[in-house]
């Protein structure tokens, strides 16, 4: 009985040991997040690996600004607001500077469409 008891134990012990080390850390999700973000871009825009290289670093700077902003904020929602809005229309702005004449119309589709679906999340949680 003892021996079936230690055994229930170690293996509740191992399965929650696993679901925490699976749990990515806030900072992991981001890049995670990014990547994703980089790889749709190139698919939806057909990006050369050199630009894709270039996106990759401006959202990579974005993200840090945000990260510092939020950090360094005192609570000032309007604000944060204005300085998100700011902080997004400089990285479209670099990432459409990289792009050719033939991207562009693309990248500008793949802009709505990001904007529809965030807009039905945002429907969806209310």
């Amino acid at each position: 009985m003892k021996f079936r008891t230690l055994c229930m134990v170690a293996v509740l012990a191992l399965t929650f040991s696993f679901g925490v080390v699976a749990q990515p850390r806030m900072g992991e999700r981001g890049e995670k997040r990014g990547e994703a973000q980089v790889k749709r871009i190139k698919e939806k825009v057909g990006l050369t690996d050199e630009q894709t290289a270039k996106v990759k670093d401006i959202l990579q700077k974005s993200r840090e600004e945000a990260r510092a902003e939020f950090e360094n904020s005192d609570g000032d929602r309007d604000a944060m607001r204005e300085s998100m809005k700011k902080r997004m229309e400089k990285t479209d702005a670099d990432i459409v500077k990289l792009l050719t004449k033939v991207q562009k119309p693309k990248y500008e589709e793949y802009k709505k469409e990001r904007q529809q679906e965030m807009q039905e999340r945002m429907k969806e949680r209310q």
